[in-house]
């Protein structure tokens, strides 16, 4: 393995561990502060948004790499005919 791939791939953790942590501490700053006003059902529920928020993430990234390869990628020889 070479180590470009090293680092790579150990920055790669570092990112992921970092917003993971960022995310964990926003659920827990949501327990701590307390809301005045409630506008939305969401904001009864301590870490609903910063939850709600990953979960779209994740969903937007998934239906847009499924969009990608079923529907915009061609085929090798595609532009040959």
């Amino acid at each position: 393995m070479r180590l470009i791939d090293i680092i790579e791939r150990l920055r790669t953790r570092m990112v992921k561990r970092i917003a993971y942590c960022i995310l964990v501490l926003l659920i827990l700053v949501d327990f701590i502060i307390p809301r005045h006003e409630i506008h939305f059902f969401g904001d009864t529920i301590p870490g609903f948004w910063s939850l709600f928020g990953f979960i779209s993430c994740v969903i937007i990234i998934v239906v847009s790499k499924w969009i990608g390869h079923h529907w915009l990628m061609k085929d090798d020889g595609y532009y040959d005919q």
